[in-house]
């Protein structure tokens, strides 16, 4: 199992450092103020076992790339907040379920929201009515969208004052280069990071900060295999 990670340090003001950690595939960890959130932990991207305990795990959907239970189980403890999707939160005790109505978390650190997440060309992958989620986190006044599985959908569209972006380029079954692309450019955060990139070629990937060029926007391309 693979340990190593990429870390990205933001933020070095009054509200304190946000650390990313891309552990791989669609893992990530998000580190504020001693508090550690991990989205979507799978023991093939990392050994938990060695990593801080979670303050927050967070779960989109209930495929096996993405929903880990042993993970969960090493990484959790008595506070933990587990937030999930309705499908993944009746199987994981203690789970908050975010979805339809219920969309929005919010304890003393962190605010989360629920964002649908879903195809609209190749419904066959992540169909709408399963009530798949992506992530709106809000931590220190910074937002943070994770997506999810998903293409570009008009609940993406509105999403509004962004700075960190997270969105799968992910052939055929999430975005194409184009269209993460034209999601950048909507929602216009300040850095924007493609991740969950198996199935897209390298190449392609590269793309993406030259088509950028000239929107104002960092684009962060990160090893996550």
């Amino acid at each position: 199992m693979k340990t190593d990670f990429v870390q990205d340090r933001r933020d070095g003001d009054s509200r304190g450092d946000i650390i990313f950690a891309l552990f791989g595939h669609a893992t990530i960890g998000i580190e504020w103020d001693g508090k550690h959130i991990y989205l979507d932990p799978c023991l093939s991207e990392a050994d938990y076992s060695l990593l801080p305990k979670a303050d927050a795990i967070l779960i989109t959907h209930h495929h096996d790339d993405h929903f880990d239970p042993k993970a969960i189980e090493l990484l959790r403890q008595s506070d933990t907040v587990i937030i999930a999707n309705e499908v993944v939160g009746h199987q994981v005790e203690g789970a908050e379920i975010l979805g339809g109505s219920n969309r929005t978390f919010v304890n003393s650190w962190m605010t989360v929201e629920a964002v649908p997440a879903y195809n609209i060309e190749r419904t066959q992958f992540h169909p709408k009515e399963r009530g798949d989620n992506g992530y709106i986190v809000e931590v220190a006044g910074r937002r943070i969208y994770i997506g999810g599985d998903t293409e570009l959908t008009p609940e993406m569209r509105a999403a509004e004052d962004i700075d960190y972006l997270f969105l799968p380029v992910n052939l055929p079954y999430t975005m194409t280069v184009e269209m993460a692309v034209e999601a950048a450019r909507t929602i216009r955060p300040s850095v924007f990071y493609p991740f969950h990139t198996v199935g897209t070629a390298p190449e392609d990937i590269a793309r993406i900060p030259e088509l950028l060029e000239g929107d104002n926007i960092e684009v962060v391309i990160a090893p996550m295999e």
